[in-house]
């Protein structure tokens, strides 16, 4: 009977207090020591979502809504803070917890429960306040998302293989990613503070930055391609995007620079583009080649009736008493057809290589004999010295196919001098350690090889010629000088024995025509 009066009083007591509750801009909730809501304000029923008669007379459990955690998970309703405090005594404060209807947002709430003793000093109910915080929840969970997303961010940056440069408006860096002071060599403390001017290489031109600096102040994104210079003096080619960085009011306040390290591609590229040029080149010499020798052995025929009828007519003019201007007429087309015959026989050559008769060729005499047959050509203002190792053993080659390549090049070395200069062939054993390439086929080679080298005081050749060099009929002499064939019967001739060419030419200061042929067709012991 006390207990009932008790709670009367209660009631009679918080009635009283009712136009005070609904003022209150906190939820204000009343429940007795069963858990049970006993009185709420208008505050408490707008934040719930529901009315007085919805809410008065339910425990936690029977509401028509769910609690959860703060994390978001599932809030049992023991765990209220009116049911912990009812169960404990003790006050809660400061706990926030979700009220959840089917198919809405949640509402947050901060949540604080004092227990309220009876005159025994008895916990007979509890009440609860609580504030609407969902914005606050919102705006932390949206601060908490974008942390999450500016670390992601970061890492990624930090752990870009692609090089990352931010500066400030002036262009003064201001961060740099690991991978972009891996790919210069430079420390974080020494990139901050000092501008992307550090790593120029010298190769793009002051036009091309004006261009980059034109597009980014105009808040446009540039991208292209660069050559940098990293610590150590590496040349970087890279693939470059510079975009602006703007605030909130539109304004430019930094700059970032992607960079990505593409000097390996475009080296690749350029390998590519070599190979096709040389197997286009070896097609051309390969369709030449076959042209040429169907054309040789017809004009073979002619050039045996032109020079054999020329001789056939100085012979019947001798006899005759013939007039010494015809004779002299007779020998000039004997003489050219002498030389078309000579051509001819370069084609027939290159066409296929020539025929490799066993034996082996003795390489100072044969360069002693080609030697003088040049010198038999020379003006006196040219000279040719031979300087061949006599300790060379004899070679297993044709002796015609060696002949052939000693003079073609110092042919061609005698009419690249005008004036006064010295031609010179050497051959010697040597020993190539460093892989080097061929300037004919392209292969790379190394490894113990005989050299056979002609060096002339000439007048070089253009760097736009080098690629043309072995290319049947090219030629860069006058009309009526070259047949353009010397080059591609060496190179012929050369392969034959797995050889290779180098070239090595300076505009005005002469050429060397190196042939090398490996070592294994020495023949140990035999004498040269």
């Amino acid at each position: 009977m006390a207990d009932n009066q008790q709670s009367k009083r209660e009631l009679q007591g918080q009635e009283g207090l009712s136009p005070l509750f609904d003022i209150m801009l906190e939820g204000v909730v009343v429940r007795d020591g069963a858990g049970r809501i006993t009185a709420c304000n208008r505050t408490a029923q707008q934040i719930y979502g529901l009315s007085a008669a919805e809410l008065e007379g339910h425990t936690p459990e029977n509401l028509p809504v769910d609690f959860l955690n703060e994390d978001g998970s599932s809030c049992p309703p023991d765990q209220h803070p009116a049911m912990v405090t009812l169960r404990t005594g003790l006050p809660q404060r400061g706990v926030v917890m979700g009220i959840a209807h089917p198919g809405r947002d949640p509402v947050w709430i901060q949540v604080n429960s004092q227990p309220i003793a009876d005159s025994a000093g008895r916990i007979s109910s509890v009440i609860t306040s609580f504030a609407d915080i969902t914005p606050i929840k919102r705006a932390e969970d949206a601060l908490r998302a974008s942390e999450a997303r500016n670390r992601t961010l970061a890492e990624a940056i930090a752990q870009s293989g692609c090089s990352v440069i931010i500066t400030d408006s002036a262009g003064c860096i201001e961060y740099v990613n690991p991978a972009c002071c891996k790919a210069y060599g430079y420390s974080e403390e020494e990139l901050i503070g000092a501008r992307p001017s550090i790593f120029k290489s010298g190769e793009t031109t002051d036009a091309e930055y004006a261009g980059l600096w034109r597009t980014i102040l105009a808040g446009e994104t540039w991208r292209g391609e660069m050559s940098n210079r990293s610590r150590d003096g590496r040349l970087i080619r890279e693939a470059v995007s510079v975009s602006p960085v703007r605030d909130e009011s539109g304004e430019v306040r930094h700059f970032v620079a992607l960079k990505e390290d593409i000097t390996q591609l475009r080296e690749d590229e350029r390998r590519r583009h070599e190979l096709f040029e040389r197997v286009a080149r070896l097609e051309r010499m390969e369709l030449v080649a076959t042209l040429a020798g169907g054309i040789a052995h017809d004009f073979n025929n002619v050039l045996a009736a032109i020079l054999g009828y020329s001789q056939l007519a100085a012979t019947q003019l001798k006899q005759d008493g013939g007039g010494a201007r015809a004779l002299k007429y007779i020998d000039e087309i004997r003489a050219a057809g002498q030389r078309a015959r000579e051509l001819i026989q370069q084609l027939l050559s290159f066409r296929r290589g020539g025929a490799v008769q066993p034996g082996s060729a003795a390489l100072a005499a044969i360069g002693r004999e080609a030697v003088g047959l040049l010198r038999a050509t020379l003006p006196d203002t040219l000279a040719v010295v031979a300087d061949i190792d006599a300790g060379l053993p004899r070679l297993a080659v044709d002796p015609a196919h060696l002949h052939q390549i000693m003079m073609n090049l110092l042919i061609n070395a005698r009419d690249a001098i005008a004036g006064i200069g010295t031609i010179r062939l050497t051959a010697r054993r040597v020993s190539i350690g460093d892989a080097q390439r061929c300037d004919s086929c392209g292969h790379e080679f190394r490894g113990e090889y005989v050299a056979i080298t002609v060096t002339d005081v000439g007048v070089g050749i253009a760097p736009e010629h080098r690629e043309k060099l072995f290319e049947p009929f090219f030629t860069t002499k006058d009309v009526g000088q070259g047949t353009g064939m010397g080059l591609a019967v060496v190179h012929t001739m050369t392969h034959l024995y797995d050889g290779h060419v180098r070239v090595e030419s300076e505009p005005g200061k002469g050429t060397a025509v190196q042939v090398v042929l490996p070592a294994r067709l020495l023949q140990e012991g035999a004498a040269a």
